[in-house]
């Protein structure tokens, strides 16, 4: 799917328009809603292919990544597809580590010194939270 194409179509699922509160605090009257993006098949196809383009033209340029890393709830997906799309294992990054079970930060197997690409969900104003 062509990029003007992949927009439209983001903007026809996900797009809203109202009064909302960011995470940041301020005020929007408009938010794109990625939990309708990342639970349509066309959209998060079309994403997650760009974002592969991303990081292919990344490796292209000489970087290297034995992993990618997503923060849970809403980078998981996108980490998810990418990790198909790549061919490169991922761990989910966790806000709070469980407490029982393994009591993981971090899930996945992961050795020290391995270099890994970390996949964010959303980016507002790129300002401190």
């Amino acid at each position: 799917m062509e990029k003007h194409s992949l927009g439209r179509l983001l903007l026809g699922v996900a797009y809203l328009e109202g009064d909302f509160v960011l995470r940041s605090g301020r005020r929007s009257r408009y938010y794109l809603d990625k939990y309708l993006f990342e639970t349509e098949p066309r959209v998060l196809r079309g994403i997650v292919h760009e974002m592969a383009l991303m990081v292919r033209n990344e490796l292209a340029a000489g970087a290297s990544y034995h992993r990618l890393a997503a923060p849970e709830l809403g980078a998981v997906v996108l980490g998810a597809g990418l990790s198909l799309e790549l061919g490169l294992p991922f761990l989910i990054v966790r806000k709070e580590a469980k407490e029982y079970g393994t009591n993981r930060g971090v899930e996945g197997a992961y050795q020290p010194g391995e270099r890994v690409a970390v996949v964010e969900d959303v980016v507002t104003s790129g300002g401190p939270r």
